[in-house]
This record gives structure tokens, sequence and C-alpha cells, in this order.
């Protein structure tokens, strides 16, 4: 509709199921994404969207990047203020599976090491040094059979499933004839495939918004390494929240 009360003639505006209105005008087509870190044997909850940019990832230690979440602030503090989002679909990718660096096995580090040292008479090197590769079809098993999912917001859940309810939507895909070749990943680059509502949440300021990830029996995470070394026992799930974005421009 156009020329509703409070707005400018001509504007587009759409009507919400609280009778509110909103001037498109004012907002965008966006995401919001965060990370969580997996590992081999977990058992606890990993809260996507419980940390922002420059605080520890979800599960791990190593300080989260603009490639890790965009969200301007922890998630149980909510949007900032002058912020909403019309939220209308969710989407969990499997970023990558990865090993630790041997001087500090148990904290993955976003970025890979380039060890040049092997064993003598083969390629593999002499220490387990980070490294990253794409999820196998075994490890994406893994991890959908035994986590559950489900996004809360303003301490009520919305959505809840598995891992494969909620497809990517986007990223690479890739076709080889290479019979020892593999990679995995949460559904095929289609955004029509993403979990969306009918009718979407309706995310304000100040009020905390997390999704949660429970694995509800001790996850087996043990992917064999593309350089033959030490296997890949963590891994970086992504959760994206689409929908329409109205926040401060400065």
């Amino acid at each position: 509709m156009a020329g509703a009360v409070g707005v400018a003639p001509s504007t587009t505006t759409l009507t919400l199921p609280d009778g509110s209105t909103i001037a498109l005008a004012d907002w965008i087509d966006d995401k919001l994404y965060g990370t969580v870190q997996f590992a081999n044997g977990l058992t606890t909850p990993l809260e996507a969207y419980s940390s922002g940019r420059s605080q520890p990832i979800p599960g791990g230690t190593r300080v989260q990047t603009r490639v890790d979440t965009n969200i301007p602030r922890n998630g149980d503090s909510g949007l900032p203020k002058d912020w909403e989002m019309l939220v209308y679909g969710w989407g969990i990718e499997i970023v990558r599976i990865m090993r630790a660096p041997d001087t500090s096995p148990l904290g993955p580090t976003l970025k890979d090491d380039f060890n040049n040292a092997t064993i003598a008479g083969s390629a593999i090197p002499t220490a387990p040094f980070a490294l990253s590769d794409p999820a196998t079809l075994q490890s994406l098993f893994q991890l959908d059979r035994v986590t559950f999912f489900q996004y809360e917001y303003n301490a009520k859940f919305y959505t809840q499933g598995v891992l494969q309810d909620y497809p990517q939507g986007h990223g690479y895909y890739v076709a080889s004839t290479n019979s020892a070749f593999e990679a995995a990943q949460n559904g095929v680059p289609s955004p029509r495939d993403r979990v969306a509502l009918v009718l979407p949440v309706h995310e304000r300021e100040n009020l905390g918004y997390k999704g949660v990830f429970q694995p509800e029996a001790p996850l087996k995470l043990i992917q064999a390494a593309s350089d033959g070394a030490t296997a890949l026992n963590f891994a970086d799930v992504k959760l994206y929240k689409y929908g329409l974005i109205k926040r401060t421009v400065v």
C-alpha cells in the first residue's frame, strides 16, 4: 500500500500481523550470521550469536573476525538501538572441518599453517600443523544425526529441527570424476531451498536472540586430512538468518 499515515505519498509500505506499518524504503534485504565451533566428542550446547566480532568464537578460543560474524554486539543484548529485523528464514553452513596447530592442539586458528618439513620418503608433514578441509559426507552426516537446533528470540522458541532442515541455499558446487574426491555441503546452491516462514519474526532492539546447537549424543568428528597427517576433529558451522533489516546508517 502507499500513502499510509505518517509516510510520504508514493512510499511503499507493509502492514505487519500486529497492525504496525513499515516503510520499505527504510529497510534492506540482508542477513545476520554467526559461527560456532564444534569439536569431536562435544555434548554441551553451542549458542550462535552469543558473541560478536573481536570476541571468542562460541565453543572455542580464537577471536572472531568479519568472516565469522557480522552482528554488531552479542545477541543476548539484542539488536542495537533503532535496529529492527523481520526474520523470514535460516540457513546452516558447514564452513570447514579443521585441525588445530601442534603447538595448541585444542585451539584451532582461522589461518592454516604451511609446514614444508616432511617425513623422509613421503609427503606427510613431520608435525600436524593447522589445516582446513571442506566437509565430507561422513562429517556432515555425523553433525546432522546428533545435533538438535532451535532458534530463540525474547525467550521464545520459533523454529526447531536438525541441520538438514535448514539448507544453506548458497555456496560453491563441485562435480568431479575423481572417485577419491569428496566434498559435502548442506544443500545445493539454491536460495529458494532455505527454510522460510509464512509470517516473519519481528525482532526489535534490546531483546535477546540466539541459535542453539545441542548435540544429543557425543559428536563423532574424525575426518581424514588432505595432507595425510593427523585427522581433523573440529568444525566451524555458520548460522544465517535472512530477512529485512532496518538499521542506523553511519
